[in-house]
């Protein structure tokens, strides 16, 4: 197998993006519109990725420092932000291996002759600009229902209350509230998990450790909760989940969960058809995996086994433990 692929569908209340106020005091959904109504949606960054480094810096402790092993160049301008927070490449950084990089950083020049050290000029040497694409991809989430506006007001009085200025810098402010199903689709190339493509040699990271960091993402999934300012809005705990671990990467469902608005609920036949057509099944080979949470409104029946969906999530760890050899080669050494 080469690939993982999960649509799910999550819960949230409140407004979970991760826009910027409007005028300093209101807080808008990014909405949508479309023939067929308004749907409001989240970044790719806000359902997923941000949110899954804070889970394995809190619950994994893995280290998120500045430039500590990497030599990258100085800033020029005292206004330029400083490039992704590393540890390494990623074959020894799982934030480097899971997320990605660009970065520019200085150039070994080489050795001089007679010199055991390598030349570098911190000054004039040149630079060059490194990039990894993640192999960790996640879609938009969009709401299945349709985006109502609602308006709660808010006020920052407890606040200015417990600074002790007598009233001075009260505010008023507003953000739009939706009750909604979001639906997103997480894909994973494991045939990149731990490679390392701008390193000349030591670029791969043993069996072991690619597992664990596939066993990571998939363990948080359903850990994972939202805050947005100071509320809790919702977890990415899953109420549906179809997906699983197949040879060819694919996101087979991302467009598959279809909302009935006459029934009130999503269309198995639509997930039935999307098995059918590709062939999708379980085997040595593949995993195809169907959750579903007690009470979420399901149309029909999915024509495979239902499970919890944290189960359905967990049993595809356990499939790729127990094919990791077949999946990567140990490296060479």
């Amino acid at each position: 197998m080469r690939g993982i692929t999960l649509t799910m569908v999550v819960k949230f209340t409140g407004t979970p993006s991760m826009g910027e106020g409007l005028g300093g005091n209101i807080n808008p959904m990014k909405v949508l519109p479309t023939e067929l109504g308004d749907f409001s949606y989240l970044s790719p960054n806000a359902i997923l990725k941000q949110p899954l480094m804070e889970y394995f810096v809190k619950e994994k402790s893995w280290k998120f420092e500045f430039r500590k092993n990497i030599d990258i160049a100085p800033k020029k301008r005292s206004t330029d932000k400083p490039p992704l927070q590393l540890t390494g490449f990623a074959n020894n950084d799982p934030f480097a291996d899971i997320f990605g990089y660009l970065f520019t950083r200085k150039k070994i020049k080489g050795k001089k002759e007679g010199s055991n050290s390598e030349e570098i000029d911190t000054q004039e040497a040149p630079e060059e600009t490194r990039k990894r694409k993640s192999p960790l991809g996640v879609s938009y989430a969009i709401g299945l229902m349709g985006f109502k506006n609602c308006l709660d007001y808010r006020s920052n009085l407890g606040l200015v209350e417990l600074s002790g200025s007598k009233g001075e810098g009260q505010m008023i402010f507003q953000r739009e509230i939706d009750m909604n199903y979001f639906v997103y689709t997480l894909s994973l190339d494991l045939q990149k998990i731990g490679k390392e493509e701008n390193k000349d040699k030591d670029n791969e990271a043993s069996t072991d450790e690619k597992l664990k960091r596939v066993q990571a993402i998939l363990e948080a999934i359903p850990y994972i909760e939202i805050h947005r300012n100071g509320a809790l809005v919702g977890t990415l705990r899953p109420h549906l989940v179809v997906g699983g671990a197949f040879e060819k990467k694919f996101s087979y469902f991302i467009d598959s969960i279809v909302w009935d608005k006459d029934k009130k609920a999503v269309r198995a036949k639509v997930i039935n058809d999307i098995i059918d057509e590709y062939g999708l099944k379980s085997d040595e080979n593949n995993l195809l995996v169907f959750g579903l949470q007690e009470g979420f409104p399901l149309d029909g029946k999915v024509n495979i086994d239902v499970q919890l969906p944290k189960k359905a999530i967990d049993s595809i760890a356990d499939f790729i433990s127990k094919n990791k050899d077949k999946i990567w080669k140990t490296p060479k050494k």
